[in-house]
């Protein structure tokens, strides 16, 4: 058994992707970083970065529990496990990871900078939410210019780069300002046929049932959160590092 610790975010959405797709068996347990579980003693133990996703594998190597932080080492972790959806041969194997870097360097950074500058950040930030957006302009081009080459990100099979990409482009699309014109299928409809054809994959659909679950808790805790605990979790204020 896997135990995922999470909240409603694409990064632990990417995780229960991969376990349903993987047919491993696995429960949830919600993080309440509104409240600041984060930060408690018990979760730093499991992730000194104090962030979600993390995994505990009850079957770790050597049948030993084994725990995983890191979204993008998570599915790399799996796939390792379970020898399925990242390629064997060394130059298939590269390419998977090189688009799968792209997610963990470039489109998970800066849009989540630029979901930070659109939802939390003050008046007169500007500068800030234009600077995201371009960037995340420049990177919606460069999966559509991907996309209509090759089927998946890695190539001609469905990989992990797809399972980390896919809920990402799925938020962006639904919450991005700039992303709510009619026009949008018609400026990237490769993006947008690769949306759709890994959005209607069983265990996808399984995956979106399990964030909606977290989408409820997280709502919940942060429909109490007073002002201090947006500030803690924004880093900002009090809880700014010195």
């Amino acid at each position: 058994m896997i135990d995922l610790y999470g909240m409603c975010s694409p990064n632990v959405t990417k995780v229960t992707i991969m376990l349903e797709e993987l047919g491993l068996p696995y429960r949830t347990h919600h993080v309440n970083v509104a409240t600041g579980e984060q930060f408690a003693p018990d979760f730093l133990r499991l992730n000194p970065n104090n962030k979600v996703p993390v995994i505990v594998d009850g079957e770790g190597p050597d049948g030993r529990p084994f725990t995983v932080f890191e979204s993008g080492a998570i599915l790399l972790y799996l796939a390792a496990k379970t020898g399925r959806l990242l390629p064997a041969a060394p130059a298939a194997r590269s390419v998977v990871e090189q688009w799968l870097m792209v997610q963990i360097a470039s489109i998970g950074p800066m849009f989540g900078q630029y979901s930070h500058f659109c939802r939390f950040a003050p008046p007169g930030n500007d500068y800030g939410r234009d600077r995201y957006a371009s960037e995340t302009k420049r990177l919606f081009k460069v999966l559509e210019a991907r996309l209509a080459a090759a089927p998946f990100l890695g190539g001609a099979d469905y990989s992990i780069a797809d399972v980390a990409t896919f809920p990402w482009i799925r938020t962006a699309r639904a919450f991005f300002p700039w992303l709510q014109s009619d026009d949008v299928p018609v400026r990237y409809p490769a993006l947008e046929r690769w949306l759709t054809e890994i959005g209607a994959r069983p265990a996808v659909q399984r995956s979106l049932e399990v964030e909606q679950h977290f989408v409820a808790l997280d709502l919940e805790s942060f429909g109490k959160a007073d002002a201090e605990a947006v500030d803690r979790f924004c880093g900002r204020g009090r809880f700014a590092q010195p």
